[in-house]
């Protein structure tokens, strides 16, 4: 068969086939229907399994604290679980996910904005056509159950003889407020990804074969968690491979989504509006046309911003990470004749380490 024949014929495929064809072909794709089967293969695992045959797998701990050190942890699993039932990290980490506050330590406004995105890109509506709603008694239920998300750094190839890197992650740790781990996206950067996902929160390392049964390796401190290890001199070509498959089966070219106010792109907020780069933010104000700068006062603090307009508050932000003050400035733009009638106050805020930021505030 030519190579335009077999382009034809994947072309061709239904979506049920292409799946097929990337499974195997040791392509990990994992779809709703495969984590509910795999959540009830977990939860009706008789409890004897642990009397057979037992197999020690070893991953990692990345604290998201760096005066911590990297942590090499064991799992000890059944091996007849190992062979049928996945990578049995995600029910094990569970536990190292859970929230301890009932839910009342997430930014429950953040978490429903993203829920109703969500909602509304699904097409869910309510009874009179809108996107649905969802409460915060259901958003905190939600967010204090153990949710674990995996995050392919390394994707499984036939290069790489379908061996995946993972990093194990709380799924709402952002919505947690939880720390950024800024050596978990040290590693996203090693591996290739620009620019690197955000991480919060402690992060696990470990290691999946997916061709041909899915079931987890061991990924060792020191030889695996080097920058000089063997699979993070792949990873970017791996990567590249992977996306290359999924490009070519699937029709589509998925691109990273960019965090709010990245790609020159300003993320509106009330009364002011910002724009990042990974080494600034710059908040835009709008005054009165007349306004002068000797009637304007901006206070930089390292987690906050306040100005002052005639004497009067009109912004006091609590930022969502640190700030040089000293390296933050203002200006006050031009006034223009063909302006509308405002006046344009725009500060410059420097970070204090080069990283996107989810939001501005805390």
């Amino acid at each position: 068969m030519t190579e335009s024949h077999k382009e034809d014929d994947k072309n061709n495929m239904t979506p049920d086939q292409r799946m097929a064809w990337l499974k195997e072909r040791g392509v990990l794709v994992e779809t709703a229907e495969d984590r509910q089967a795999q959540q009830q293969a977990v939860t009706t695992t008789p409890s004897d399994d642990n009397d057979g045959p037992q197999e020690i797998v070893t991953f990692v701990k990345i604290p998201h604290d760096e005066a911590q050190p990297l942590e090499e942890l064991q799992a000890s699993f059944a091996k007849s679980s190992m062979e049928t039932k996945g990578d049995l990290l995600v029910e094990y980490l569970k536990p190292a996910f859970t929230s301890k506050h009932d839910g009342k330590d997430v930014d429950l406004r953040l978490f429903q904005n993203q829920a109703q995105q969500h909602l509304a890109s699904s097409n869910t509506t309510s009874s009179g056509g809108a996107p649905g709603s969802v409460s915060e008694e259901a958003l905190a239920e939600v967010a204090k159950q153990a949710n674990v998300e995996i995050f392919p750094l390394v994707h499984a190839t036939s290069s790489n003889k379908f061996t995946a890197i993972n990093m194990y992650l709380d799924e709402v740790g952002m919505l947690k407020r939880l720390p950024l781990n800024k050596r978990a996206i040290a590693y996203a950067t090693h591996a290739g990804f620009n620019p690197p996902p955000q991480f919060y929160g402690d992060i696990y390392l470990g290691r999946v074969k997916t061709s041909p049964k899915v079931r987890n390796m061991s990924f060792k401190l020191g030889e695996d968690t080097s920058t000089n290890a063997e699979w993070m001199k792949k990873a970017t070509m791996d990567n590249l491979e992977h996306q290359t498959t999924m490009n070519q089966i699937t029709g589509r070219n998925d691109l990273q989504p960019s965090a709010d106010g990245e790609d020159g792109i300003a993320k509106t907020e009330e009364g002011y509006s910002w724009t990042q780069t990974e080494e600034e933010i710059e908040v835009v104000v709008p005054l009165a046309k007349d306004a002068l700068a000797k009637e304007i006062h901006v206070k930089f603090m390292p987690k906050s911003l306040k100005v002052n307009f005639r004497k009067e508050s009109v912004l006091d932000l609590q930022l969502f990470e640190r700030v040089d003050p000293d390296g933050c400035t203002w200006t006050l733009d031009k006034a223009q004749k063909d302006a509308a009638d405002v006046r344009n106050l725009v500060i410059t805020l420097e970070k204090n380490s080069e990283t996107s930021w989810p939001r501005i505030t805390t």
